[in-house]
């Protein structure tokens, strides 16, 4: 299980790889199976709030509704898929990015997608 500061750590190297134009707008919250409005995707899943830098466009993650109208609301993300960020296997956050449309698009490629010469350091999160 991932403290929440280290999941909005891995969350923002996750954006910085494969999502750059949006960034983290809000603290990572700890999201919990017993309340309704939120969305989780089982235990240890955190929700955040999610903020194009160009166009200012919103994506809530982990709640199902909300004040924001012009917003889209998106499932959190699991603990598990930052977990296995953290050690590159990038599949479960490339997949989670494109559910949430929030991935970048192919002629704006993102300078973290070459391959890094030695460790990542993404387990030091």
């Amino acid at each position: 299980m991932l403290l929440r500061e280290q999941a909005q750590r891995l969350f923002e190297l996750a954006l910085a790889e494969f999502a750059p134009d949006w960034e983290i707008a809000g603290a990572c919250v700890e999201l919990s199976v017993h309340n309704p409005e939120h969305w989780v995707s089982g235990l240890g899943t955190f929700g955040l709030v999610l903020r194009d830098r160009e166009h200012g466009a919103a994506k809530i993650l982990g709640w199902r509704t909300g004040e924001f109208r012009n917003a889209t609301y998106h499932r959190g993300i699991s603990y598990r898929v930052l977990e296995a960020y953290a050690d590159r296997i990038t599949d479960p956050i490339r997949r989670y990015f494109e559910e949430i449309a929030v991935t970048a698009s192919p002629e704006t490629p993102s300078p973290f997608l070459q391959r890094p010469s030695g460790g990542s350091g993404l387990r030091r999160f």
